[in-house]
């Protein structure tokens, strides 16, 4: 009732046998268990309004809390860190503000942490370091500052961290190589500067890894030639110099390489040639010399190669020509074969 009241229940748009004479379980968007205690308020996209009232603190037995894409504002209520049972919070897509409470790091149980699309401020509390059971784990598109806390490395079980679109600084912690069961490390679109960590390269399952529109510099290390799993390497938009890693030659289910709007110099590896799986390759805007290796055509499920804005010569292979995207003004001294 507490919930009805404070974020507008007379407007939602589905309000169905709420504050009625009706079992809770009956209520729109309320599942209990056998005792009829609430274990999951499922209220997204239902026009809710106003700030979380505090008292959702109290439902001890709540396990699912989803209440996103609606027109929440105000502060999320530290009241939610006694949530013992939790397992997901979903608050995506509103506009909440203010800090992140550190005590959400006391959800021992929660498995799933979304807060995407919101206008939340501060730094990452490091408490957050101590949810040993969360898989999903996605900040993005706030306006968090500071660091990003080395604690999250204890996040044992985690497959997804998505810190992207936020004003995040400071280096990549090294430690979030411990990370063994992570899938995406999505850092995106932030102010992070120093070097790529070598450390990277021992992600044992990493699938995506996404580091673009920072300020990263250093060379790109070769370990990560070591992410067998790995099907998207994004590193574009930062000011990463030095030539590209062969070794990146050997990441053998890589689908997307996407370096554009670098410093990277040298000649592209032939090495390149052995990506089988992949299906676009970005270079472009880049300072890449030397000529364009015979070896990419054998890339047969490439569609999309860019590679304008460098400082290529020779002759462009016939079998590349098609999924060539180079404006004509730019080809300086290349040809066609």
């Amino acid at each position: 009732m507490a919930l009805y009241h404070a974020m507008d229940g007379p407007n939602w748009n589905d309000a169905q046998n709420w504050l009625s004479d009706r079992p809770v379980g009956e209520w729109t968007g309320v599942t209990t268990d056998d005792n009829g205690r609430v274990t999951a308020l499922v209220l997204g996209a239902n026009q809710l309004s106003g700030e979380i009232p505090p008292e959702l603190g109290g439902l001890a037995t709540l396990e699912r809390l989803f209440l996103g894409e609606n027109q929440l504002s105000g502060e999320i209520p530290p009241e939610l860190g006694g949530l013992a049972s939790l397992q997901l919070l979903d608050l995506i897509s509103n506009q909440l503000s203010g800090e992140i409470p550190p005590a959400l790091g006391d959800l021992a149980n929660l498995q799933t942490l979304s807060l995407d699309d919101n206008q939340l401020s501060g730094e990452i509390p490091p408490e957050l370091g101590r949810l040993a059971k969360l898989e999903w784990f996605s900040l993005r598109q706030n306006e968090l500052s500071g660091e990003i806390p080395p604690e999250l490395r204890n996040l044992a079980d985690l497959e997804r961290l998505d810190l992207r679109w936020n004003e995040l600084s400071g280096e990549i912690p090294p430690e979030l190589a411990s990370l063994a069961n992570l899938l995406t490390l999505s850092l995106g679109s932030n102010q992070l500067s120093g070097e790529i960590p070598p450390e990277l390269g021992s992600f044992a399952s990493l699938e995506k890894l996404r580091l673009s529109f920072n300020e990263l510099s250093g060379e790109i290390p070769p370990e990560l030639g070591n992410l067998a799993n790995l099907e998207e390497l994004n590193l574009s938009m930062n000011e990463l110099s030095g030539g590209i890693p062969p070794e990146l030659g050997g990441l053998a289910s890589l689908r997307f390489l996407v370096l554009f709007s670098n410093q990277l110099s040298g000649e592209i590896p032939p090495e390149l040639g052995d990506l089988a799986d992949l299906q676009a390759l970005f270079l472009d805007d880049n300072q890449l010399t030397g000529e364009i290796p015979p070896e990419l055509g054998r890339l047969a499920k490439l569609e999309g190669l860019h590679l304008y804005g460098n400082q290529l010569s020779g002759c462009i292979p016939a079998d590349l020509i098609y999924h060539l995207n180079l404006n004509t003004s730019s080809m300086g001294g290349l040809s066609f074969c």
